[in-house]
């Protein structure tokens, strides 16, 4: 069994294989509230000029959010893998030799959140 914390949310898990099936996304208030609204996630800019949208997993997105999230209030949102097309989801390297972030090349739809986390620096 593994147990994760989440900020102040706690999320137990009761194998690894489960938990490789969670990935997430940080998204500013403005982009949640718009992901509420239209029930599905297109991407954020930089998403959209990549062509995929950037997730994280677990161990990824705190190193994430402190480099490139600097407004001090985020989202973070839990998703479930099993809920994406695994035709386009793609575990990449953000550049040759780098590490490697899962990419998703389709939107994302409002059922797939399954958790979802104010955060604040």
């Amino acid at each position: 069994m593994v147990t994760l914390v989440l900020a102040a949310c706690e999320v137990t898990y009761k194998n690894d294989e489960h938990m490789e099936n969670r990935f997430f996304k940080i998204l500013s208030p403005t982009q949640w509230q718009e992901f509420q609204k239209e029930r599905v996630f297109l991407g954020s800019d930089l998403d959209q000029q990549d062509g995929f949208i950037h997730l994280s997993l677990q161990s990824q997105w705190q190193r994430i959010w402190q480099k490139f999230f600097n407004s001090g209030e985020c989202y973070l949102l839990e998703i479930d893998g099993f809920s994406l097309n695994p035709e386009a989801l793609k575990i990449e390297a953000n550049r040759p030799g780098g590490e490697e972030y899962p990419h998703y090349y389709g939107n994302i739809l409002l059922s797939s959140v399954i958790a979802h986390q104010h955060i604040t620096k």
